[in-house]
This record gives C-alpha cells, sequence and structure tokens, in this order.
C-alpha cells in the first residue's frame, strides 16, 4: 500500500511539475491539461500527451487526442480527428492546433472558426487570444 501511495505520490508531482512548466513556457495564466497518460522527454526537452487531452487556458477549453508540449520551440501542439477550441464567443476546429506563447493559436487542416455568427474555413486560420474576453 505504501508502495502505490509513493507512486501516486511522484505521478502527481510530475503531473503538477508538468503544468507548471506548460504554464511558464506559454506565458498564459490559469492554463491547466488533463489527459490519461504523461510521457517526459528530457532529452528532447518534451512533454508528450496521450489520449483524452483537454487544456483549459483561460476562459477557452481544448479537446484533441494527443499533445506535444516542445519546450525548446515554446509550443504546444494537439491532434485530433479533429481538435476543437470554444469559449463563450467562438467555436473553432482543425487537425491541429498550435498554441504560441504570445497566446496565438494555428488552427491546421480543415480549419473552420465560427466568432459572433460568422463562419471562417480554411486550411490554416491563426486566431489571438484577447485578455479582453
Amino acid at each position: 500500500m505504501l508502495k502505490i501511495k509513493k507512486t501516486l505520490l511522484i505521478f502527481f508531482g510530475v503531473f503538477y511539475s508538468t503544468i507548471l512548466i506548460s504554464e511558464e513556457e506559454l506565458n498564459i495564466k490559469n492554463i491547466s491539461i488533463q489527459s490519461n497518460e504523461v510521457t517526459i522527454d528530457e532529452k528532447d526537452r518534451l512533454l508528450t500527451f496521450k489520449d483524452n487531452i483537454e487544456i483549459k487556458i483561460e476562459d477557452y477549453i481544448i479537446e484533441g487526442s494527443n499533445a506535444i508540449l516542445n519546450r525548446e520551440d515554446e509550443k504546444l501542439e494537439i491532434f485530433g480527428n479533429p481538435t476543437s477550441i470554444r469559449s463563450a464567443n467562438m467555436n473553432g476546429e482543425a487537425e491541429v492546433l498550435v498554441i504560441y506563447p504570445n497566446k496565438s493559436i494555428d488552427l491546421i487542416g480543415n480549419a473552420k472558426l465560427k466568432k459572433n455568427g460568422n463562419l471562417i474555413t480554411s486550411d490554416l486560420i491563426t486566431y489571438q487570444i484577447s485578455s479582453n474576453e
């Protein structure tokens, strides 16, 4: 039983540090990343999230199948079939979402973005998260 508690403590410590690393690298407050599995690759400076990804950034919820936080390139890539992003004011989906430190998000591949009743479709849509939303 003690071994299970130590394993859970280590897991939550790694997961919590992953969130802190994500928050620091993306320079975004109030970010949380949930997934079924997290892998840390210190050599390549990657954090990999697998299965049932849910990312919350400010008022946005992003869902996908897998995600990679590349600390070298300072970007978070979310993959899915499709991935989705939503808030009270907008809905979007694409094959891949890429989040950058300046709160810019690229929707790549069969991208759709609906905001204020307007629908935009393209292979690439860049959306800027605004603090005013």
